[in-house]
Order: C-alpha cells, then structure tokens, then sequence
C-alpha cells in the first residue's frame, strides 16, 4: 500500500455506450464491497499500468480526453519515467484485454505537491494515437464550476475490501455526491488527518455511501455526472481519501480548478 503519512493516496500494486450515467448511479453500486459496472458504463476508462520486467499491473485510473492525451493524478506518475508506465484501454476486466500503448511524455503539474498533495493532477503522452472504436471513446471535460448535491459516478478497478487487499477482475462503478469544499473540510478536519485541510479551489469533494468509498487502485479515475443536455462530463480525478469506506469525503482534483492548465498542455 501506498500511505502518505497516514494518509491514503488511492494508488496501487457523454460517452457511456449502451449504458446512461442515471441509470448506472440509481443502482447499488460500490467499489468497496463491490458491484461489477455495466459493461459500455465507461469507455473513456483507463488503466495505467506499472512495469517491473516482464511484470505487469493496474497501478491507476485515468481517462481518455483525445488520441494523444490522459488525464490522471499527479501522485500516480510521480518520480515515473515513460518506460515505467502504460495504459490499456477498452476492456472490462483489468487484466485481459483492450489495448495497450506506450507513453511518450510524463506530464505533471509544475506545482504538485507531494507533501500535502496540491495540484494533483497530470496528463499522459501516448505514443502514437489511441484508437477509438464500439470500446474506446473519449470524455469531454466540465468547464464550469460542478454543482453542489449533484449525483456523480466514479468507475476503477481500486480495491473492493481494503483490509483483505481484494482486487476486482471487472470493473466497479460508485455514486457520490457532491459536497462544498467548506462542508468537506469541516468534516475533515474531524478526521485522523486535519492537516491536509482546509480543501482549496483546485479539489473537489464527495459524500461516500455508507461502507463505501474509492480505495486503493482508484488513484487518477473519473468523476463524471450528467450535464443539463444529458452529456456525459468529467468533473474530477480520484486523489485522496481516508482509508477505505471510513465515513468522510473522498478529495478529488477538481476539473474546472485546472481546466485552463489540461489545456494549455495538450496544446
């Protein structure tokens, strides 16, 4: 497990397809105690993967934004280099399947954190073009600020029982809601961890369900929700949390925080 004093950073070892994000979120689902997503729920889903040899495995989430370009956290490629990462793209199951390709540039925030895990936020060269297809497409981002209360859907293959270290096959799906940032730090601050607060404008907060929550494996997924013509849009990227289920916010990197960076990056 990857702890950062004491904290957990989710790290480990409109294009939904056939399925809409409000039919996904009125189900029971968690990734903690999981429930397999809908296959087609999340085709914009990425897993980066970590390179030891010839070993090879799910070390993060992130998400399709073009051909050439994936979004994720900071914390995930930190002190990486390309030929230690990958990803795969349009599979269900995290370990057969899809595509994979290789990275070319390693982009985090010039200002990320590490310490007290600001700015965690990060994009990914791919070499070459991803290939769309009935499988892979990309997710557009929300340039506004994400309304507050609003229903969210999170998809990874982050672990489904933290204590026991269980590791899903199939992809998992979560609904949050969204909470302010004063809400979310008051909350937090009544956490093992109050250093890490107050939130600031470039995070992103959510209410888990009960004994529910992103854990590790979660690190640099989509947050997505539905916008007011029914897109699919990404709102966020799994950062922190306190391990795994307990009853406080999931921190996320907010989109609309650093919309103006993933920009100016992929440009």
């Amino acid at each position: 497990m990857f702890l950062h004093f004491g904290i957990l950073l989710l790290l480990s070892h409109g294009l939904l397809g056939e399925v809409e994000v409000s039919e996904a979120i009125d189900g029971d689902t968690r990734i903690v105690g999981g429930k397999d997503a809908t296959p087609g729920i999340a085709k914009y889903a990425v897993s980066i993967r970590g390179h030891n040899g010839k070993q090879d495995w799910h070390s993060c989430g992130g998400s399709i934004l073009n051909e050439e370009y994936v979004l994720t956290a900071a914390h995930c490629i930190y002190q990486r280099r390309t030929d230690q990462v990958s990803i795969l793209v349009g599979t269900y199951t995290v370990n057969k399947g899809g595509d994979r390709y290789k990275i070319k540039k390693l982009i985090p925030h010039e200002k990320y954190d590490n310490e007290w895990l600001r700015n965690d936020i990060a994009l990914m060269q791919i070499e070459g073009k991803i290939k769309y297809s009935d499988k892979v497409q990309p997710i557009e981002l929300l340039k506004e600020m994400a309304p507050i209360g609003k229903k969210c859907l999170l998809t990874g293959w982050g672990l489904t029982n933290y204590r026991r270290r269980t590791a899903p096959n199939y992809l998992q799906m979560l609904e949050f809601k969204t909470i302010s940032n004063d809400d979310c730090t008051k909350q937090l601050k009544r956490s093992p961890y109050p250093e890490y607060v107050p939130v600031d404008v470039g995070q992103l907060c959510v209410q888990r369900p009960k004994r529910s929550g992103a854990c590790k494996g979660d690190s640099g997924g989509a947050l997505v929700i539905e916008d007011e013509k029914n897109k699919t849009v990404q709102i966020g990227v799994v950062s922190w949390g306190v391990p795994c289920s307990a009853n406080f916010p999931d921190v996320f990197a907010s989109v609309h925080g650093y919309y103006d960076w993933i920009q100016s990056k992929m440009k």
